[in-house]
């Protein structure tokens, strides 16, 4: 780790202001590029001339000089520090604890900074204008067709989850523009889930795409994309990275319906099974 990081992690003798602007810097380093001290100042609650003060302590001349420092060593410990995060079959029980912690807190934050607002707008109105919506997934993907699904049953919108190629392919023939399809799938490359969007876009049907790869043949396709991290490798626990920055999209589009439905209608539907179901 460098001396710079090393530092803005410490913090040692920061004041509140400079333990407020460390601690955003840390947390939001990608956005940083394009950033000025007056845009810095106003996130962080300080102003233009304590940043400045603040990069002359850390030992720059001035917040350029700082940034593009700042920001070369900090690819670098990300990139360290994700080589080491990878799983073995030395670590001990608490290294794994302190390692899935830190793979779950990467998967949404990562998941969150790429996830442009806007996208999810986009998402949330092909989901309000259709009337229902289907579902294709294949494999642990499906789990997270099934929390997507029930969070829609909560906000009052109709839901089909076929559970089999076959039925994929004939739900997607429907000739129905008041259906939308939502369709996930981390490599964006799977051959029958490329069929069924084929099929569904023949129709005239339009689909939401869940993928960590926006640039693939079903990213190309979809109506809308929402990117989700994920890991190159078994040791890395792919599979475990990709569904936790899902969920964590999942939410996203949940809580954006429900501030259009209303918390308060949700919550006493919620009242009502309680008082009526028991498990």
């Amino acid at each position: 780790m460098s001396r710079l990081i090393r530092a803005l992690k410490a913090q040692d003798g920061f004041s509140d202001s400079e333990k407020e602007i460390a601690g955003f810097l840390l947390e939001n380093y990608r956005s940083i590029a394009a950033m000025s001290t007056r845009q810095l100042a106003q996130l962080t609650y300080t102003s233009a001339s304590t940043i400045v003060r603040f990069t002359k302590r850390m030992g720059f001349e001035g917040y350029t000089e700082f940034k593009v420092r700042f920001l070369t060593e900090m690819m670098e410990y990300v990139n360290e520090n994700r080589q080491d995060d990878t799983f073995t079959n030395k670590d001990t029980v608490r290294i794994l604890m302190e390692k899935v912690a830190c793979m779950e807190r990467s998967a949404i934050k990562e998941t969150h900074m790429h996830l442009e607002p806007v996208l999810v707008v986009k998402a949330v109105k092909e989901i309000i204008e259709a009337e229902h919506v289907d579902f294709y997934a294949t494999d642990d993907n499906v789990q997270i067709a099934n929390l997507a699904a029930v969070n829609l049953s909560m906000a009052d919108k109709g839901y089909t989850l076929p559970m089999s190629i076959s039925q994929m392919y004939l739900t997607s023939s429907r000739e129905s523009r008041r259906h939308v399809g939502f369709v996930i799938s981390r490599t964006g490359e799977n051959r029958m889930l490329i069929d069924v969007a084929k099929n569904l876009k023949a129709h005239g049907g339009r689909f939401i795409l869940i993928t960590g790869t926006p640039d693939s043949t079903l990213g190309r396709m979809a109506d809308v994309v929402l990117p989700v991290v994920t890991a190159s490798t078994l040791e890395e626990l792919w599979t475990r990275v990709f569904w936790i920055g899902s969920q964590y999209v999942i939410d996203v589009i949940f809580a954006a319906l429900l501030s259009r439905k209303g918390f308060k209608a949700v919550g006493e539907r919620e009242r009502w099974l309680r008082s009526h179901f028991h498990y």
